[in-house]
């Protein structure tokens, strides 16, 4: 398998926390909005089995009147959008529209001939941009277009197109659309998205995966912060409008939120998947509104009857209920315009509940009788094949609240981690890069090679517990990407200092 490189684009380096707390502060109250409603909806999620809450931003009337960044998430974090990406791709391909470099009628054929195979089909000839932008290239979607080499553009035009013009998610389309953009400009996606948009909406914290020959990925891979995504939701909601300035033609957005396919499975109605596809967004159960949507739960929820922008972050192998629990959570608290919203809980009330959100640790005790094995330097044992590579393990008793991990992966390259009892630790640097993840692949074992530019330096918090059997759980999570690590180490009662079994688990799986 030859690996896949992904590399981060590094611009000119801003603080972090300069992006946080900039766009306009209200009260649930002022906007209309039950504090009641947003506190039972920010509870449900957090108590949704399968699922992680990461950030939380509800904006009505263009202000935020809620936000939460459970423990050990801060503000600051940036987070992997998967395909939620795909809205921004699709806003980058409106400007080109607008600037008259680009129709959705022009032929992918014509836009990358370097790309096309030696002989051209007659559906791939008529192949258009809209094609891309609604997922109905005809393309039948496989992933070994990442595995087979540094170009993922021709192995995959030169597949049969059988049902062009039906719908068929594929990140390939998103990716050929990135492809388009650096082809006319010259630019990658990210540099043509930083000037267009992220420079007039001063997001300047943010970073996107690219391909071994240079292309950011389009589809997934770009990570920002969640009043980042907010802004990008309140353009939509403005119809590209941002502060005074178009910075996307109305006539764009409106194309882009509108319903242009339906998928060819509807099956149940009753979801949110099966509401019509627009432009790189969907379409959503509750009147009027569109979403950018990416795997395991990262979401941009725009309803311009509401004036309403809601922000998810998070790790859920429940997104549909994620979704069903906004509509019916959050929604009936926001009131029409000019009507009060009834709420027992204050404004402050609801903003120290928010504020007071944390992922559950590990329950168990803080020390083990078997813990003696790892005083002083630690116990360091070997470990069995792993999909991580993973070579060896070495576990340090600091105090009786505090334990240390550090990891040797087959490179010979050792990482450490700070690890506390009942509750996360603060997050700090990473000596490595997070275990890779994409969302359509899993168990790709890639990883991204470098440290971002700027979304900043990955960080990682941790905790561990010990049961009364003398197992240790441990997990790692890392806050500004998506990956999170779970060690189930059962050591020997009679010999601790003998080699333990340790289980890896991750998600997202």
């Amino acid at each position: 398998m030859r690996n896949v490189i992904l590399t981060i684009v590094a611009m000119a380096a801003m603080a972090a926390s300069a992006q946080t707390g900039v766009l306009p502060r209200s009260n649930a109250a002022s906007e209309g909005v039950s504090a009641d409603a947003i506190a039972a909806w920010a509870d449900s999620l957090m108590a949704l089995e399968q699922t992680e809450i990461h950030h939380l931003m509800v904006l009505r009337h263009g202000r935020v009147i809620a936000e939460a960044h459970p423990s050990p998430f801060r503000a600051t974090d940036v987070h992997t959008l998967f395909s939620c990406s795909k809205t921004v791709t699709a806003l980058a391909i409106g400007c080109l529209v607008d600037e008259n470099r680009l129709r959705v009628t022009d032929r992918v054929a014509a836009l990358l001939p370097a790309s096309m195979p030696d002989s051209i089909s007659p559906d791939l000839a008529r192949m258009t941009v809209r094609e891309l932008l609604t997922m109905s290239a005809g393309i039948k979607p496989s992933l070994d277009f990442m595995l087979q080499g540094d170009d993922w553009l021709r192995p995959y035009f030169s597949k049969p197109v059988t049902n062009l013009g039906r719908f068929h998610y594929d990140s390939m389309c998103t990716f050929a659309l990135s492809a388009i953009v650096q082809e006319i400009t010259g630019e990658t996606l990210l540099q043509y998205v930083d000037r267009k948009l992220f420079g007039p909406m001063e997001i300047t914290v943010a970073d996107w995966e690219e391909t071994p020959l240079g292309f950011n990925t389009g589809g997934y891979g770009l990570r920002l912060q969640a009043e980042s995504m907010a802004k990008i939701g309140l353009l939509i909601l403005r119809r590209g409008n941002w502060q005074g300035k178009q910075l996307v033609s109305e006539e764009w957005i409106d194309e882009m939120t509108r319903k242009q396919l339906d998928r060819d499975d509807l099956g149940d109605r009753a979801l949110d998947t099966n509401r019509g596809y627009c432009y790189q967004m969907w379409r959503c159960l509750l009147d009027g509104a569109v979403r950018a949507d990416g795997a395991y739960g990262q979401f941009i929820i725009i309803s311009p009857e509401r004036d309403l922008v809601v922000v998810i972050n998070g790790m859920s192998e429940r997104t549909h209920a994620e979704l069903r629990l906004t509509w019916q959570q959050l929604i009936p608290g926001v009131m029409p315009d000019g009507e009060a919203a009834k709420s027992r809980l204050t404004d402050k009330q609801l903003a120290s509940r928010l504020a007071a959100l944390k992922l559950p640790a590990a329950k168990g005790k803080s020390t083990s009788r078997v813990d003696r094995a790892l005083a002083g330097d630690g116990l360091e044992f070997a470990l069995d094949s792993n999909i991580r590579g993973y070579r060896s393990m070495r576990l340090v008793k600091v105090d009786n609240r505090n334990l240390r991990l550090m990891i040797t992966d087959s490179h010979g390259i050792t990482a450490s981690y700070d690890l506390s009892y009942g509750r996360w630790s603060e997050p700090r640097r990473a000596d490595v890069v997070p275990p890779y993840h994409n969302g359509a692949m899993p168990l790709l074992l890639q990883r991204i090679a470098g440290l971002p530019g700027r979304g900043g330096e990955f960080t990682v918090s941790g905790n561990y517990a010990w049961t009364a059997d003398g197992t240790l759980h441990l997990s790692l999570l890392w806050n500004n990407y998506i990956t999170r690590q779970d060690f189930t180490v059962t050591f020997d009662r009679d010999n601790p200092a003998a080699r333990p079994a340790v289980t890896l688990s991750e998600l997202p799986r």
